[in-house]
């Protein structure tokens, strides 16, 4: 397993503080729901929550896409970039790659157009990438095409039909 440059871990105290007011929220039989059962509960690793709660390190998009299709929150709620907690799931879910495409023909906007965007930190590769292995890209990717597209992350990731 490569280990990940400590730079470029992206940290939230926000993040941090957030998902301890959820986690402490969960009801159990016992009353209290522990980091690990949490994990269970949303099917990630105990140490991915033990991450987020003990430093606040912000996991991959797939696992804060978990954490919120769980709690049923919007993901910039989530991350603690609002404190909206209104949410409404998309009626019939289509994944990161399709709204990309979709949102792409709908602007008429080749890759080159996006990456070209001053608010892009990514390469076009990326793009590809992202396209062809049905990957997902790191969670300030989502956010920065979110801002390209005029779309909320959670539009752009496929999880609601709210823009």
């Amino acid at each position: 397993m490569s280990k990940v440059p400590e730079e470029s871990i992206n940290i939230s105290p926000a993040f941090q503080k957030r998902m301890i007011q959820l986690i402490s929220e969960e009801e159990t039989e016992s009353g209290h729901c522990s980091n690990a059962e949490f994990a269970a509960r949303i099917g990630i690793s105990p140490n991915t929550i033990s991450k987020i709660t003990s430093y606040g390190i912000i996991p991959s998009t797939k696992s804060i896409v978990k954490i919120a299709d769980y709690l049923q929150v919007s993901i910039p709620y989530l991350l603690a970039k609002t404190d909206d907690n209104s949410f409404e799931p998309a009626l019939q879910p289509v994944t990161f790659q399709e709204r990309l495409k979709q949102l792409i023909r709908e602007n008429e906007m080749r890759i080159a157009n996006v990456t070209n965007n001053p608010n892009a930190t990514f390469s076009r590769n990326s793009i590809h990438l992202w396209l062809k292995r049905n990957n997902l890209p790191a969670i300030d990717f989502v956010f920065q095409l979110a801002t390209i597209f005029n779309v909320s992350p959670d539009y752009l990731l496929g999880r609601s039909d709210d823009r």
